[in-house]
């Protein structure tokens, strides 16, 4: 936060005020952007916000309370506010009634294409003669990894091995969980890995199981990969999306139930579905909605 707040008087002293459009994703920094907006800062620069996640459920106490201060004094300033889904937008709106809609605008996050290149790869050797179903996120308690093994232990079949890609501060709890239902020999926890999109091809399924999302890329990239996807409606607008299975947050029995149909079902039309709907969401399109609102 410290860092955020130097950055007006490192504007001021560089004078940066010529650029024609500023754009950041982190609300505190968007805050302090608008701001320096709102006091003259910058002259033609058209500020451009993007709301990163559902702040208004994801944070509480004196956390939010310090997110609703940046969001008041920078808010107002900026040229164009972009909101990943409606969802998000209505929040924003609630919360902050003094903004107005003409400047907030919904425009869902693009599909990194050369991403897929970048992170080609092969799955881990070890892993290869398995089949599996795969989660992939921070090991946080919003991801609900939690109630993916809950899930995942609930299946009646014992063929299946589960993995669960990244890292995070939940790594020891959920390795307790694992041990706990004996299932040591069944999930697999292998860190950060840089082909994730081979892990995703290859699995039986993919599995976005969060609380709360604001919008979950990791979804896209699974859904360019597989067609059985199962997804827990924790994001405005996943409902909307053609082809994967939903489910509810927060419950593991209805996440179960969601995998075991995402298993069962000849998903093969998905692939066509699927590729349609990414092709809507291209970095290009995305760039000339922005514009389109400026």
């Amino acid at each position: 936060m410290i860092g955020a707040v130097a950055l007006i008087p490192f504007l001021a002293l560089k004078g940066y005020r010529n650029f024609d459009y500023t754009f950041s994703s982190q609300t505190i920094i968007n805050g302090v952007l608008g701001f320096a907006k709102r006091i003259g800062l910058f002259k033609k620069t058209k500020v451009i916000l993007r709301e990163s996640n559902s702040i208004f459920e994801l944070l509480k106490g004196n956390k939010l309370r310090i997110y609703k201060f940046f969001y008041e004094i920078g808010y107002s300033g900026s040229s164009l506010i972009i909101c990943q889904t409606d969802y998000m937008k209505r929040q924003l709106l609630e919360n902050l009634p003094k903004l107005t809609e003409k400047n907030i605008k919904t425009i869902p996050n693009p599909f990194d294409f050369d991403d897929i290149k970048n992170r080609s790869g092969r799955i881990a050797s070890q892993y290869e003669p398995i089949r599996y179903i795969v989660g992939a996120g921070r090991l946080a308690p919003a991801k609900g990894f939690d109630l993916l093994i809950e899930a995942f232990s609930k299946l009646d079949t014992k063929e299946l091995h589960l993995i669960i890609l990244g890292e995070g501060a939940e790594r020891e709890a959920l390795q307790n969980i694992i041990e706990q239902k004996g299932l040591q020999n069944r999930i697999h926890m292998p860190g950060y890995v840089q082909s994730v999109y081979a892990y995703f091809e290859n699995a039986e399924a993919c599995v976005l199981s969060s609380r709360i999302e604001g919008f979950p890329n990791v979804l896209l990239q699974m859904m360019s990969q597989n067609t059985k996807i199962v997804a827990t409606l924790s994001a405005g607008d996943i409902e909307k999306i053609p082809g994967i299975v939903t489910c509810p947050p927060h419950d593991s029995s209805h996440l179960k139930i969601a995998i075991e149909k995402a298993l069962s079902n000849d998903t093969e039309s998905n692939r066509a579905i699927f590729d349609t709907y990414l092709q809507s969401r291209t970095q290009m399109a995305f760039l000339e909605r922005i514009f389109e609102y400026l």
